[in-house]
């Protein structure tokens, strides 16, 4: 990859021996060959205005190339972390790909307490931000089609999180996803593969399964809220 083996050489120049890891996490982590849409995390040993100023530029260009902005913190942040970001590291530890520097995914440490709080609280905001776009967008087919999209991609975060708080295996494909976890959690099976169809396998809604799965999945998000926040690890 032309584009990451430049930043990489802009951020080691820029850096120098501040630069402690840079990680590849996410869908695209195990990736040799993606050309974009790459995740990356970059932990120095400190972190201030000067540095962040001297890597903007590279940042710029690596965004430009169609990459999320990297996630860049300092190895206090990174260590005192765990618990605010349980989700985060729970997928970074499955899934992560070390670029340059230092291994630090051996020291995550994943407490189920932290896991099940930051579920709850993940679909306590999914809820209100679904019923706020419901008000806003219900009249729009094209609106709802792009926010159901939005909430299967983080009720698939959530879900992954439920199958590891069971010590269950996490499959791949969005429907197995969705499959695995109805084993803990109760909801529309068929309403949510569904929307995982339509968002990854190239599926499309019909009118009347579009009306159908708007209104169900207000009552299942609030039951599964109920069935988290009854959770005990």
């Amino acid at each position: 990859m032309k584009n990451l083996d430049r930043f990489i050489e802009d951020l080691k120049s820029n850096l120098g021996e501040n630069l402690v890891s840079v990680l590849a996490f996410g869908s695209q982590a195990n990736v040799e060959d993606a050309k974009n849409n790459l995740n990356l995390m970059i932990v120095t040993n400190t972190l201030n205005a000067e540095n962040l100023y001297a890597i903007s530029k590279p940042v710029k260009k690596w965004v430009k190339a169609k990459n999320p902005i990297p996630v860049i913190m300092n190895k206090d942040e990174w260590y005192s972390s765990f618990d605010v970001y349980a989700i985060e590291y729970a997928d970074i530890k499955q899934n992560y790909r070390i670029i340059y520097g230092e291994d630090l995914v051996p020291s995550i440490q994943i407490n189920k307490y932290f896991l099940r709080l930051q579920c709850e609280s993940e679909l306590k905001n999914l809820l209100l931000k679904y019923k706020n776009n419901f008000l806003m967008n219900v009249r729009s087919d094209r609106e709802m089609k792009r926010l159901l999209n939005n909430v299967i991609k983080t009720l698939l975060v959530i879900f992954r999180s439920v199958l590891r708080l069971h010590d269950d295996s996490v499959p791949y494909r969005a429907v197995d996803i969705i499959e695995f976890a109805s084993k803990y959690l109760s909801f529309n099976k068929i309403v949510l593969t569904k929307i995982a169809k339509v968002r990854y396998e190239h599926d499309d809604y019909t009118k009347q399964e579009l009306i159908f799965i708007e209104a169900e999945l207000i009552k299942d998000i609030q039951n599964m809220l109920k069935q988290v926040d009854a959770m005990h690890f």
